[in-house]
């Protein structure tokens, strides 16, 4: 019984956090919405920072689940990049609270929030640390050029902030598709065959007769 009451305070959490944001939910809206007494809150969470906390350690590691599924699906780096960018799209597009703190809207940045940073095990850390392992991947198997570029890694992580930074954008496919093709234009190794050379003739050439 105390399982199943922890765990509606997280799902009622998730959805008026994913609606309203961080500051303006208090632990007084999230025990009224599941029906219950403010001083049941306390019996599960220390704070209303420490709540918000355990709902998007939930909520990030299914995204990372999510990024690693899609990711080992494929086998060229090319392929493997562009589901990671997908994710974007697909994944992240359809939860506030992850978009929110990925983009970082104030609607839902909390306090502890440069701390959870300095832990490393963020989404945002996990896509930077899967681009990083991508490209490394595509240069063993010479399969990608990096040469051109001082650091591919925050070149294509820059990208993939820009498309989250534009999911609400009406022309927000066409964005995908160009940063997809500039990052496979820049990185990807192209085989150069050699022209075959020309066959000789087995015929001398016969020279001019001098004239008498």
């Amino acid at each position: 019984m105390a399982g199943n009451k922890r765990q509606l305070f997280l799902k009622v959490g998730e959805r008026l956090f994913s609606r309203y944001g961080y500051r303006d939910v208090s632990i007084e809206d999230i025990a009224r919405e599941a029906g219950v007494g403010t001083g049941s809150f306390y019996t599960y969470f220390s704070a209303k920072e420490v709540f918000y906390e355990e709902i998007l350690d939930s909520l990030e590691q299914k995204g990372i689940q999510e990024v690693d599924r899609l990711v080992a699906g494929f086998d060229s780096p090319m392929s493997r990049l562009k589901a990671v960018y997908r994710f974007a799209t697909l994944g992240i597009r359809k939860n506030p609270i992850l978009l929110g703190i990925l983009t970082g809207n104030r609607k839902y940045t909390y306090p502890g929030q440069e701390e959870r940073l300095e832990g490393g095990r963020t989404l945002r850390q996990h896509v930077e640390r899967v681009i990083a392992d991508i490209i490394r991947d595509g240069e063993d198997r010479r399969l990608l050029r990096t040469r051109p570029f001082r650091d591919p890694t925050a070149l294509l992580v820059a990208l993939y902030d820009a498309i989250l930074m534009n999911l609400d954008s009406l022309k927000i496919e066409e964005l995908m598709n160009d940063a997809l093709q500039l990052a496979e234009r820049g990185l990807k190794r192209r085989i150069r065959l050699r022209p075959a050379p020309r066959p000789r003739s087995g015929r001398r050439r016969r020279e001019p007769e001098s004239p008498a």
